[in-house]
Formats: structure tokens, C-alpha cells, sequence
């Protein structure tokens, strides 16, 4: 295990399957670790401990959207993985062309047809790329990843563009599912 900052999980495994993307891992967390990210009192820690994880326009979109709970679950499932298995993410956003150092490393990954095929999805479709690009430290393999909270699914485009990408990219989509603990 890698060291850094409490993340305030737990871990179920991998395995099971959401739809028919396979799940790469289960976390057990709490409502109130969430609402601490809410509250700003997350992002800028997580930030500083992760630097190859988050940067200062991550940290500007968790400031400007905590108030609504958003990015919790990606940031934490960003933490996670580095922690279980060694892997590095990209959190969201990183299909925009504005997001410099997001966009070499997609750059860096994938062919222009899959570069392409997100730049035109993502201009034509309320429907975004995964939360996660996530890639070993030496670029030598990567997937998309989607983050489910406890209470999340999957849409019917979230689903068809997700098949999309696979076929065109030669990658699975995976999943992260996030738990409440049992009561």
C-alpha cells in the first residue's frame, strides 16, 4: 500500500458486473465523508498528497462545485486506485482540449480515431466520456472508468456510448461502484 491520507473506505473486491461492464473494485464509504468533501475540507488535502493525480483545475472544479456533492466519488475512486493497484487517473474533464496537461496524456494513449471519436461525442451528446481515464505510470496500458455512488446506475446513453468507445478504442469500460456501509 502506498502511503498518504486517510480516504475514509473500505474495500469489498471486484468481480461483479453493473450492466455488462465489469467492475473493477467495490468501496464502502460514508455519507459524512462525503459531506466533508462538500464542505472543502477534502479537495485541497487530497490535492496537495496526489499531485500526479490532481491539479490546480481539478481543484477549481471541486471548489466551484462542492456545494452540490459533486467529484466526490471520482476523486476518491482516483485515490483508490493508486493506493489498491498502483494506477494513476485522469478525472474528468479530460477530453477537453482546454485541459493542457489532461489532454497530452490522452494524446499520449490513444490513437487519433479514438481522440477523434470523443471530440465529436462529446460536441454532439449531453453524454460525457467515463469519470476516469486511468493508466499505469508507464503509459503502457489504460481504461475508461465510470464511478457509481451507492445510489447510481447507469443510463441508457451512458451505456450505448460506453459500447461505442469500447469498440472503437479496443477498451473496456469498468466500473467502480461506492457503497454505504451495512447497517
Amino acid at each position: 500500500m502506498r502511503g498518504g491520507v486517510s480516504c475514509g473506505v473500505g474495500i469489498i473486491g471486484a468481480g461483479a458486473t453493473m450492466s455488462e461492464f465489469p467492475v473493477i473494485a467495490t468501496f464502502i464509504t460514508t455519507d459524512s465523508h462525503r459531506e466533508n468533501f462538500s464542505k472543502g475540507g477534502l479537495a485541497d488535502e487530497w490535492a496537495r498528497v496526489y499531485p500526479m493525480l490532481f491539479d490546480a483545475k481539478d481543484i477549481q472544479i471541486a471548489r466551484n462545485q462542492k456545494h452540490m456533492g459533486y467529484h466526490y466519488y471520482e476523486w476518491i475512486a482516483a485515490i483508490l486506485l493508486y493506493h489498491t493497484k498502483g494506477l494513476l487517473s485522469l478525472v474528468e474533464q479530460y477530453a477537453y482540449k482546454s485541459h493542457k496537461r489532461k489532454r497530452r496524456v490522452l494524446e499520449s494513449l490513444m490513437s487519433d480515431d479514438v481522440l477523434n471519436f470523443i471530440a465529436k461525442a462529446g460536441i454532439s451528446s449531453a453524454t460525457q466520456c467515463p469519470d476516469l481515464l486511468v493508466y499505469s505510470p508507464d503509459r503502457s496500458n489504460w481504461f475508461f472508468c465510470e464511478v457509481k455512488g451507492p445510489h447510481d446506475k447507469l443510463r441508457e446513453s451512458q451505456i450505448k456510448y460506453f459500447h461505442d468507445l469500447s469498440q472503437v478504442s479496443g477498451k473496456e469500460v469498468k466500473i467502480v461502484r461506492f457503497q454505504n456501509p451495512k447497517k
